[in-house]
């Protein structure tokens, strides 16, 4: 496992912290997510009962563009069609899911596993075909992160909560009661103190 910079579990309860945190590094593990988290803090107190996990995200993955795997160029000369030269395969199922999706499949014609041919006005849509993105690698690890903290970190019972995503940090607080703002104030002061450390 790839050691997170920081990974603290807070509790009353000692030997609940210790076996949260053991939790928690199983779950990363078996979902690849290590290499996702930087700075990690969790509080758990059974007795309250609420659970608050804050942590700041490495997402360097940026999304996956038409452009960067293929040559997008206007078809045969007096044809209204858009030639699309791939220069590597890895994505052609998802492209055609997504041309398909957005022109119908009768515009779509594959006459080579490497050229696809789509028939549409090119000036109208060349620029923005190129632009297309086939693959958010990004998004997709923020989904697993999120079924990962909301169904197999957060304890089972704890139905009402309040989250906040995006690229740089996940917080979380969970309870089996109505959320107090005492303990949604405490998850903000926590990923405070992680992006504060951060830039220590």
């Amino acid at each position: 496992m790839e050691q997170l910079e920081t990974f603290i579990v807070e509790s009353p309860d000692a030997v609940g912290a210790k076996t949260t945190k053991i939790l928690i590094q199983d779950v990363l593990a078996d979902l690849s997510l290590n290499r996702v988290i930087g700075r990690l803090k969790v509080y758990v107190d059974p007795e309250q009962p609420v659970f608050i996990f804050v942590a700041l995200l490495r997402l360097t993955t940026p999304a996956i563009r038409l452009k960067d795997f293929a040559k997008v160029d206007m078809g045969a000369l007096g044809k209204d069609e858009i030639k699309i030269e791939l220069q590597r395969e890895a994505f052609t199922i998802k492209l055609l899911n997504k041309l398909w999706e957005k022109y119908g499949k009768e515009k779509i014609e594959q006459p080579d596993k490497k050229i696809i041919i789509i028939k549409v006005d090119p000036l109208k849509e060349l620029d923005e075909m190129k632009e297309l993105v086939i693959d958010e690698p990004r998004q997709e690890v923020l989904d697993r992160l999120i079924d990962a903290i909301a169904l197999r970190i957060i304890p089972e019972g704890f139905r009402v909560r309040k989250h906040e995503l995006n690229p740089s940090y996940v917080s979380f607080v969970a309870s089996e009661d109505t959320l107090k703002p005492e303990w949604i104030q405490r998850g903000k002061d926590m990923l405070a103190a992680l992006q504060e450390a951060e830039h220590v």
